[in-house]
């Protein structure tokens, strides 16, 4: 589970390599929000120095309306999402379909306060 924080840069560690197949990848995540089903989709640079163990990066939770989904600088609701992540060989390609293959899939939880959250009534 990947957890974020609003209002602040969130260091995520994830084990990518072991599924992906190119040889200088980039990575798209894929985020839909489990209320609202709001997709978010946003593209991260890789920071870590020993790939082969692990994938670091660093998400941008801005909290406000400011976002640079090309620089991994997002705007989430507080709650729960699922994710995937995709290998693909652009750096800034945001489409889904775009991308070569899915890489990981799991969940998100999104924590902070948030003053425009939805209400679900059934």
């Amino acid at each position: 589970m990947i957890n974020i924080n609003k209002n602040l840069d969130n260091v995520v560690v994830l084990t990518l390599t072991e599924k992906t197949t190119l040889p200088t990848p980039y990575y798209l995540f894929s985020f839909i929000n489990g209320n609202t089903r709001e997709v978010t989709n946003f593209t991260a640079n890789d920071l870590s120095s020993f790939t082969s163990r692990y994938n670091e990066f660093l998400i941008k939770e801005t909290g406000s309306t400011f976002v640079n989904l090309t620089a991994s600088t997002i705007n989430l609701r507080p709650g729960m999402y699922s994710y995937s992540i995709y290998q693909q060989t652009s750096p800034t390609n945001l489409i889904i379909s775009a991308a070569t293959s899915v890489v990981e899939v799991g969940k998100v939880n999104v924590m902070g306060d948030d003053d425009d959250i939805p209400s679900v009534y059934k």
